[in-house]
């Protein structure tokens, strides 16, 4: 993505998320419903950490949607065996970096009560669809940037941050909050 359609998009984004209305409220594993997962595909060995955490939030009793981003016009082959996950592609996304189409509607038809936000890098069509979202609690890694509007971030150590490392501190972060009722 170029510097102009990089700046659009991301100022499109920053008008767009003042229109947001969200319901913020701190939640933990007792009291989430529903979580939706978001995650980099580039990530490296990120699929069985995720899978493994989806199996994690279900045996809660949070029902769980996970979509992750494909930097590329297709999803790759070995992606399509991975069952109840969604992936939005470059073709979902719009000449700024802004989601839409069939796979970005199903993602914010999504009302969760978390958002897991899993890319360590700056991405802006990640960044689209975590500001966008409705969710109550949003948790990710720790970020600078002006856009960022996460509710609970991990910061990561000096040391290469891993997706099973953040997922260990996600859940031991999030077994210690107390919401209140």
């Amino acid at each position: 993505m170029n510097q102009l359609s990089n700046y659009i998009g991301k100022s499109l984004l920053k008008r767009r998320s003042k229109k947001v209305d969200r319901d913020k409220s701190v939640q933990n594993f007792e009291t989430a419903k529903q979580a939706v997962i978001l995650f980099d595909t580039a990530l490296p060995d990120c699929f069985p950490p995720i899978k493994e955490f989806t199996k994690f939030l279900k045996k809660q009793g949070i029902k769980t949607s996970v979509f992750g981003y494909v930097g590329e016009k297709e999803t790759p082959q070995e992606m399509l065996l991975w069952a109840d996950f969604e992936f939005i592609t470059r073709k979902d996304i719009s000449w700024y970096g802004g989601p839409k189409g069939e796979k970005a509607e199903l993602y914010f038809s999504k009302e969760p009560d978390m958002l897991f936000v899993i890319s360590f890098e700056q991405n802006l069509t990640v960044e689209y669809l975590s500001r966008l979202s409705t969710a109550k609690f949003k948790i990710g890694c720790y970020a600078k940037d002006d856009l960022c509007d996460l509710d609970l971030m991990i910061n990561p150590s000096s040391k290469h941050f891993e997706v099973s490392y953040f997922i260990e501190q996600v859940k031991h972060y999030l077994t210690l909050l107390q919401p209140s009722k």
